[in-house]
C-alpha cells in the first residue's frame, strides 16, 4: 500500500470510528485494524491518535459548502420574503446533519474539542451574516420593518435550526416546504389578532 492510500485508509477508518464510537472507546489497533495498516504507518502519518482526531476534525468539520449553498439560494430569489422562504426551505433540505456527530467534536467525553470549535466558528458566522444581510435589505427596501437586524437573524436561526436538530437527536420528522412556510407566515402576520394599539400597549 502507498504512503497516500494508507494515509487516506487510516483517516477514513479513524473518521468512521470517531463518529460512531468516539474519541475515547476507538483504539490505535482498531483503527489500524480497520484501515489494513500497521500501527507505525499510523503514527508516521499523524503523529498520535490525537493528530489523527485534528486531522479528521480539518477534513471534516466545516460549512463553507453549506453556507455558499444558502448565500446562493437567497440571491436567486427575487424579493425579501421570498429570500427568507429560501434560507428556511435551504436550511432545513441541506443542513450536513453529520456535523452534529457528537464523534467529531467531543475528544474526551465532557469536553468539545478546541479545532472543532474553531473549524465550525467561521462557517456559523459566515450563515449569520447572510441572514443579517438578507434582513438588512428587506428592511432597506420598506419590506421589513427596522429591527436589530443581528439579534433577529440569532433569533431565526435558533428556530429553524431547532428542527434540524429534533430530526438528528430525537428522530422526529416534518414537512420542510410546511416548516418555512410557516416560519414566513408567522414573521408576515405574527400571531395576534389585537389592534396596533393594543399590542403596543403590550409591549410597553
Amino acid at each position: 500500500m502507498s504512503d497516500q492510500k494508507g494515509q487516506d485508509a487510516v483517516l477514513a477508518s479513524a473518521k468512521d470510528l470517531f463518529t460512531t464510537k468516539g474519541f475515547a472507546s476507538t483504539s490505535v489497533r482498531e483503527i489500524c485494524d480497520r484501515a489494513g495498516v500497521t500501527p507505525p504507518v499510523l503514527y508516521y502519518h499523524f503523529g498520535s491518535k490525537e493528530g489523527l482526531f485534528e486531522a479528521v476534525v480539518a477534513e471534516t468539520v466545516h460549512l463553507d459548502d453549506f453556507g455558499n449553498r444558502l448565500r446562493q439560494a437567497v440571491e436567486r430569489a427575487a424579493d425579501p420574503w421570498e429570500k427568507l422562504r429560501v434560507f428556511f426551505q435551504t436550511y432545513l433540505e441541506e443542513f450536513p446533519v453529520h456535523l452534529l456527530n457528537p464523534g467529531l467534536h467531543f475528544q474526551c467525553s465532557t469536553e468539545l474539542h478546541a479545532d472543532s470549535l474553531r473549524q465550525m466558528g467561521p462557517g456559523i458566522e459566515a450563515i449569520h451574516e447572510t441572514m443579517k444581510g438578507l434582513l438588512q435589505a428587506g428592511i432597506a427596501a420598506g419590506d421589513f420593518r427596522s429591527v436589530d437586524a443581528d439579534v433577529v437573524a440569532s433569533c431565526l436561526l435558533g428556530l429553524v435550526d431547532s428542527f434540524v436538530r429534533a430530526r438528528v437527536y430525537l428522530g422526529l420528522t416534518y414537512d420542510v416546504d410546511r416548516v418555512g412556510a410557516c416560519v414566513v407566515d408567522l414573521l408576515l402576520r405574527g400571531l395576534t389578532n389585537r389592534s396596533v394599539d393594543r399590542i403596543e400597549d403590550l409591549l410597553e
